[in-house]
């Protein structure tokens, strides 16, 4: 199974959009795009901050929204 980073990451380059592109969308923080790509958490103060930025980013990209939160759950 795929890591939630994973999956957002080739999500996002399936649908050929920069992290630029998903930033203007979902008013997400460039470098935040890019820790969530990378599975980086630590660069977020809570994980409160990181699961709303991954619905947000998740959303956006049209994936099981639900699915990908529950797996984020475990890994957490």
């Amino acid at each position: 199974m795929s890591s939630v980073a994973e999956q957002l990451r080739e999500a996002r380059e399936a649908q050929n959009l920069t992290v630029y592109q998903v930033a203007e969308i979902t008013k997400i923080r460039t470098d935040h795009i890019r820790a969530l790509d990378e599975g980086n958490y630590d660069v977020f103060s809570a994980p409160v901050y990181i699961r709303g930025f991954v619905r947000t980013y998740a959303t956006m990209l049209k994936l099981d929204v639900p699915k990908i939160m529950e797996e984020l759950k475990h890994e957490l």
